[in-house]
């Protein structure tokens, strides 16, 4: 099994790059955003030669995993601005464009595999974190989009911007329930108190919630959708709890005064230090790199560039 082959190279050591932003690579791109809630999850269907491409253009950079652009494609996003009948289509086609594109561009270094990616977050500034009807029915919600994602060919459920003590297992349950594998991406931010903290509406320490999301199990973990100068001591802080193998992938969105994230690109870290970021956590242990919002094509071809010369010290 390609899933089987890929999960065996990283239990061997092996380091792994996966693809950059989606969402941020679509805006960036001329796809039109939707203002009202639900950002890049109706470009599946109003640019899909794009988004095909998108994926294609990471694969040829390096990456070994590219997400669907299903983030926002929870029925708890949708449902409430009228889309709600859009939930299978859209999440049926996000994950074919992926399969298609992964299917059209061989990789040098092995198999490629498909994530479908689920999310507690809504991609709102004001509406960003868990305020659904309760932990039940989003879990329902989920199980049935992570059926979507498996017919439609996705290889596992990538988890992803977690942090709700509650909710993120229901994710994690929701994959296992269709039998897929699922990585889990915890996001956090470092709070005028020092402490790090959740990017749930609470700000609960980010020490609070890890032991019971460690405990529902997934096959690998780390922290994305982060500044790359958080991700350290938030790793250090999931050592605590998980001993398997470890991912990260970065942000790189301007933050207004107060901390809050804008959608603007105008400040993206260069490849450069991006990539020295992406060393310095290769070297204490993490297998699975790439980026988050902000991050692009070429942040994961120089990312696997230097992997190329200078591979992971024995």
């Amino acid at each position: 099994m390609t899933y089987a082959a890929v999960i065996q190279e990283i239990c061997d050591g092996a380091v792994i790059v996966i693809d950059g932003a989606t969402g941020t690579e679509l805006q960036r791109r001329g796809a039109p955003m939707h203002e009202g809630g639900a950002w890049c999850a109706l470009a599946t269907a109003s640019h899909p030669d794009m988004l095909r491409q998108i994926h294609a253009d990471y694969i040829r950079a390096g990456a070994r995993v590219v997400t669907a652009n299903t983030f926002a494609t929870t029925r708890e996003v949708l449902d409430p601005l009228g889309f709600g009948d859009r939930f299978e289509p859209l999440n049926r086609l996000a994950v074919e464009l992926a399969v298609e594109a992964r299917d059209a561009t061989p990789h040098p270094d092995g198999p490629v595999l498909v994530a479908g990616s689920i999310s507690h977050t809504r991609p709102t500034s004001d509406s960003a974190w868990p305020q659904l009807s309760n932990v039940e029915k989003f879990e329902a919600d989920c199980t049935d989009m992570a059926a979507i994602h498996k017919a439609a060919g996705c290889d596992f459920i990538m988890a992803e911007m977690m942090g709700d003590a509650a909710y993120t297992p229901a994710v994690m349950r929701a994959a296992r329930a269709n039998d897929l594998p699922v990585w889990v991406g915890i996001s956090a931010v470092r709070a005028e108190d020092g402490v790090l903290r959740t990017y749930t509406k609470d700000r609960v320490p980010l020490a609070d919630v890890l032991a019971p999301i460690v405990a529902e199990g997934a096959d690998v973990m780390g922290i994305m959708h982060s500044l790359p100068e958080v991700i350290p001591d938030a790793l250090a802080m999931l050592r605590r709890h998980w001993s398997g193998p470890l991912l990260a992938y970065p942000d790189s969105l301007d933050r207004d005064e107060a901390g809050q994230e804008t959608l603007s690109l105008e400040n993206v870290i260069a490849d450069a230090p991006f990539v020295t970021h992406c060393r310095a956590w290769r070297d204490e242990g993490v297998q699975v790199l790439g980026g988050c919002c902000g991050l692009t094509v070429s942040h994961i071809a120089a990312l696997s560039r230097h992997l190329e010369r200078e591979p992971a010290p024995a």
